[in-house]
């Protein structure tokens, strides 16, 4: 399946999530820059309106610690709108797989739905 990816958004703050990501479903990649200057996939997700989901996780209510930590450095996403549950669902499992990100805990499960994937960020 080829998907439309977002271009690379960095930083990830409440300001750029409101200005480039829409309420539309989808799945999204979190990335963080270590000090090499190497990006890094942190974490993956779907969700049914991506801009309230990119903004719960820079919400002060994240539970996830992992993330919490890592966007305190320099982070960014990339997101896709992706408008069928099940699509989304194959998307993600793919994207679990692939990247295996350090913040994800749980294995979506199900059946991997093979994407384009995005550039790595360089900036």
């Amino acid at each position: 399946m080829n998907i439309e990816w977002s271009s690379f958004h960095t930083p990830y703050n409440e300001s750029e999530v409101k200005k480039y990501v829409p309420t539309s479903a989808g799945v999204y990649l979190l990335w963080v820059k270590y000090k090499s200057d190497r990006w890094e996939a942190f974490y993956i997700g779907q969700a049914s309106n991506l801009e309230n989901r990119l903004l719960e996780h820079l919400s002060d209510e994240e539970k996830n610690n992992c993330i919490k930590e890592n966007v305190k450095y320099t982070s960014g996403f990339h997101y896709a709108k992706v408008g069928k549950q099940s699509d989304r669902d194959g998307i993600e499992k793919y994207l679990y797989d692939h990247y295996s990100t350090e913040c994800n805990k749980v294995d979506p499960g199900g059946t991997s739905i093979l994407v384009n994937l995005p550039s790595t960020p360089t900036s």
